[in-house]
């Protein structure tokens, strides 16, 4: 997909930098998942373009988690997030080499549908809550992350002047930058609010709703002004690496 604006979107960070997280009303009752993946097998049976057919099936999937092929998938963070890419690689196990494999990875990896879906396709299949949702994953999951990188750059940058070349406390210098506390301060209360303990290791998608958790923790401790401008990092990051944008 091409880029498009970047205003109009649930988090609407606005010219004058002011921000809300507006929780987007998903219905993942209409359908069952298994109707969903008997249509995408039998489209893709039927030779109809893979990408039409994928996003049909996003457009209609019932569940916000599932648990198959030995792992857990989370579609939906926090109620508002939508990964839209997970559901696509639980769907591309249902393919049967029906995807050519370099496709698949172009999409997981780089999030790039083929340019024969316009953005304008892409927002009518999911739906208007659906694409608010994913708005939701990009600016509150991939754009955090990428803040975070950049963030991190600076931070090394400026430990070099210093004649500071080692990675030790790098990561509390970020974390206090960014949500003014030590990177391990932010894992114990996360993990706290949901009602887990601490572990020495996180699956994916837990990971990506640290992140997501971060975001909103972000939005809430700076002024719109801040906000406004850390986005814009994270937004710029992701242009200078050629990430597509919503």
């Amino acid at each position: 997909m091409s880029a498009a604006s970047r205003t109009a979107h649930p988090m609407a960070i606005d010219a004058n930098g002011s921000a809300a997280v507006n929780g987007a009303s998903l219905d993942f009752t209409s359908y069952s998942a298994e109707r969903v993946l008997e249509r995408w097998r039998r489209d893709l049976r039927e030779g109809r373009d893979w990408a039409d057919a994928l996003l049909d099936a996003v457009g209609a999937w019932p569940l916000a988690t599932e648990r198959c092929y030995g792992r857990e998938f989370v579609y939906l963070l926090g109620g508002e997030a939508f990964d839209w890419l997970a559901l696509a690689e639980r769907l591309f196990l249902e393919a049967n080499g029906a995807v050519p494999v370099e496709e698949q990875e172009r999409l997981l990896f780089n999030g790039a549908l083929p340019e024969r879906v316009t953005p304008q396709r892409f927002k009518e299949a999911l739906g208007v809550s659906r694409y608010r949702a994913h708005l939701n994953y990009f600016y509150g999951v991939v754009v955090e992350e990428a803040l975070w990188q950049a963030a991190e750059a600076d931070a090394l940058k400026q430990r070099g002047v210093r004649g500071v070349h080692h990675p030790h406390g790098l990561d509390d210098t970020v974390s206090e930058r960014l949500y003014g506390a030590p990177f391990d301060e932010l894992v114990r209360t996360h993990h706290r609010e949901q009602g887990r303990r601490p572990r020495a290791r996180h699956s994916l998608s837990e990971w990506k709703a640290f992140a997501y958790w971060r975001f909103k923790l972000r939005l809430s401790l700076h002024d719109r002004a801040r906000v406004a401008s850390d986005t814009q990092r994270g937004l710029a990051l992701l242009e200078a690496v050629g990430a597509p944008l919503p």
